[in-house]
């Protein structure tokens, strides 16, 4: 019984910090679209998804999703080097004039900057 404090306690700073990351994630792709996307005047955000790490994406994967961005990108954007195996990636659904869009941004561990974009199409 003296245990279910410190769990509580415990889950309750894991929500804390978790929401930081999504806070942090959110605002990097926001201004990273804000800036970067060719008619950012007509940009209305739907949602975000939850902030998610992946190990898998390797260097060769981020190269052909950097290649892979579509013309509503002013070119060329300035994507971070890759710093650690580990990236965080979170997906906005977003609408662009009439246009409804997805994609998924790669940022690096400390949450400061894209690292690739995949437009979902």
């Amino acid at each position: 019984m003296k245990r279910i404090p410190y769990i509580i306690i415990g889950v309750a700073l894991l929500l804390f910090a978790s929401c930081g990351q999504q806070q942090q994630a959110k605002s990097v792709v926001k201004n990273f679209m804000e800036q970067h996307l060719a008619d950012a005047s007509d940009l209305s955000y739907l949602d975000f998804s939850d902030v998610d790490s992946t190990r898998v994406v390797s260097d060769s994967l981020l190269q052909a999703m950097r290649r892979g961005v579509s013309d509503r990108y002013q070119s060329p954007l300035p994507f971070t080097d890759r710093r650690s195996p580990k990236l965080f990636h979170i997906r906005v659904n977003y609408t662009l004039g009439q246009d409804t869009c997805s994609a998924t941004f790669y940022l690096d561990s400390e949450l400061s900057s894209v690292v690739a974009l995949k437009e979902n199409r």
